[in-house]
């Protein structure tokens, strides 16, 4: 009898030990993608003009844009834009590689692009 209460204890010991290790992997997981997509977005150029925006749902203030020629949103770039007219469609975006900053450039009353504002990719 004294055996059998040991042996349970010591699977109750083994069982907390296991869900303890998978959370630290987890987390580390987590901390290494956030930190691995940061300096893919900061090393990454980006050149586009804005076919369509959408809010990003896992980041308050934050868009993620479909530009001419994409098929797709590209979430590799969502753009930090706390105030509504910031981004618009038909906008321009230049990000330098190695750089947070944005420049928007917007159409102008002669048709043509000029600066409008720099975005910086955090609040």
């Amino acid at each position: 009898m004294e055996y059998l209460e040991w042996d349970q204890t010591n699977m109750k010991l083994k069982r907390r030990n296991i869900i303890i290790i998978i959370i630290c992997i987890s987390v580390l997981f987590v901390i290494f993608w956030n930190v691995n997509k940061h300096n893919k977005f900061y090393t990454s150029g980006l050149n586009g003009i804005i076919k369509d925006i959408k809010s990003n749902r896992k980041f308050e203030n934050s868009k993620v844009a479909k530009f001419v020629g994409d098929s797709d949103f590209n979430y590799a770039f969502w753009i930090y834009a706390p105030d509504e007219s910031d981004l618009k469609i038909g906008d321009s975006i230049y990000k330098a590689k190695d750089s947070e900053n944005y420049q928007i450039y917007r159409i102008d009353s002669s048709g043509d692009y000029s600066f409008y504002k720099t975005l910086k990719n955090r609040p």
